[in-house]
């Protein structure tokens, strides 16, 4: 009976929720990405004769001699400024939907401020989508 009235102890409660248990999580973790990687290891004969397909270069090609750091192709970024300015408006619409009755105007009023706050960004996601110039590598 003292044990289970201990149990409930304020200060043994506070040391098992900051102590033991990110402990638990932590080893249970790490347990899982050692067996992840057990299981997943290569068999040693093809990780031998294949050797670089393991190695940690882009593509499984060893690097080359010189310096070739160059201008990197941005050639989607227009297009990615405007589905991370589209989708929020997007799911907005769907929030839409699902609004009472008595919020419908400040939810509509609230909804055109977002396109108006979002209008710049589409337009600079569409001027910089059709800037093939800048998309070239040097």
């Amino acid at each position: 009976m003292a044990l289970v009235e201990a149990l409930y102890d304020p200060a043994v409660m506070l040391l098992v929720g900051l102590v033991v248990i990110p402990l638990v999580v932590v080893g249970l973790t790490i347990g899982a990405v050692v067996f992840l990687k057990a299981i997943t290891q290569g068999r040693r004969d093809v990780e031998e004769a294949e050797a670089r397909k393991y190695l940690r270069y882009d593509a499984g090609n060893p690097p080359r001699m010189g310096d070739f750091r160059r201008k990197i192709s941005m050639q989607y970024l227009g297009y990615l400024i405007m589905f991370l300015a589209v989708e929020p408006v997007v799911i907005l619409m769907i929030v839409m939907l699902v609004v009472p009755q008595e919020l419908l105007v400040r939810a509509l009023a609230l909804y055109l401020l977002i396109l108006l706050v979002y209008a710049p960004l589409l337009y600079y996601g569409i001027k910089e989508s059709r800037r093939i110039e800048a998309w070239a590598l040097e």
